[in-house]
């Protein structure tokens, strides 16, 4: 699928997980979006992932859900399981799996760590970098 199947997810994921715990409000999860700058939260347990919260799983839930209030724990809410790919795929493995699980965000992991996460957006921006590049050959 990637235009350069060397291209591995190491390079194009961003280092740092955001996260808060599965007990904090949807508020807090707005909040810390919010000042982290980022469009997803990662939802721990005793500081172990256990889903994921985007911007889309909020607007969602507050438009559509009438018991979701602000102050709804995360919990509720949160996307499960979380979808997992090693640092050494290549960004066409990691694009595969999001199309074919429907997702847009990805865990990666290295040495059975959580060392990072990848968006739809981060391959794009990399496949698109790459064909650019080979235009320019």
């Amino acid at each position: 699928m990637a235009l350069n199947p060397t291209v591995r997810v190491r390079a194009v994921m961003s280092k740092n997980i955001i996260s808060i715990d599965k007990g904090l409000s949807i508020r807090s999860a707005i909040k810390t979006m919010v000042k982290k700058d980022v469009g997803s939260v990662v939802i721990t347990t005793n500081g172990k992932p256990v889903g994921i919260v985007t911007e889309r799983d909020i607007l969602k839930s507050l438009a559509y859900r009438k018991a979701i209030r602000p102050e709804t724990k995360v919990e509720a809410i949160m996307s499960k399981p979380l979808f997992v790919v090693s640092v050494n795929a290549t960004i066409g493995d990691a694009a595969d799996i999001m199309a074919k699980r429907k997702i847009r965000r990805l865990i990666v992991k290295e040495n059975n760590k959580y060392v990072g996460i990848v968006t739809q957006r981060d391959l794009q921006r990399a496949m698109t970098d790459t064909f650019k590049s080979l235009l320019l050959l």
